[in-house]
């Protein structure tokens, strides 16, 4: 084979490698940013979770078909995006945060995520925090309380991402207990 038959076969080989390569990246890095958020999890057609976006992957999430950005984390955690609201906003997202604070989740704050995800619909939806423990945690117990999803498979979506802390396994315990839902690794 000559030098340049080379060089071309090389050159088309490296563009059908970035094809492959972009097909399987989250629709999520529609944005200038070429990384998706910290622990990124595609839950259902319509829900994914993950850690704190950058600005730049916020400004992508309309082109990337996202309709609704839930951030479970309060404003002045480590990472957050100052102005994250209005920059998810200017893009013609709806935008919601839901302030749960890390050592003492509420019920309050869940029925508040479970009432938005009911009214959701068929919108694309990111629910994201700090690192996606409230985000995986608060999704799993909402599919599992008002979807019926398998509870074990639900359940994989969060032992991705972590081990829950016993505070947070008190409190998924009285959700599920609420929802007359008996799970034993919690």
């Amino acid at each position: 084979m000559s030098p340049r038959l080379k060089l071309i076969v090389i050159f088309c080989a490296g563009i059908a490698l970035g094809i492959i390569v972009r097909s399987y990246t989250p629709d999520i890095i529609g944005s200038s940013d070429t990384h998706p958020p910290p622990n990124l999890v595609n839950i259902t057609k319509h829900i994914d979770t993950s850690g704190q976006p950058t600005a730049e992957q916020l400004a992508g999430l309309k082109q990337a078909g996202y309709d609704l950005v839930i951030n479970l984390a309060p404003p002045y955690s480590t990472g957050s995006i100052d102005n994250e609201g209005a920059l998810v906003a200017s893009t013609g997202i709806s935008y919601i945060n839901i302030p749960v604070d890390w050592d003492r989740p509420q019920m309050r704050d869940f029925n508040l995520f479970t009432d938005i995800l009911d009214q959701a619909g068929q919108r694309r939806i990111l629910v994201h925090c700090q690192v996606n423990r409230r985000a995986s945690l608060f999704t799993f117990l909402y599919r599992v309380a008002h979807e019926n999803v398998d509870i074990d498979r639900a359940y994989e979506n969060v032992t991705a991402i972590w081990s829950p802390e016993p505070h947070w396994i008190t409190f998924a315990n009285k959700v599920m207990s609420q929802h007359q839902i008996e799970f034993d690794p919690l």
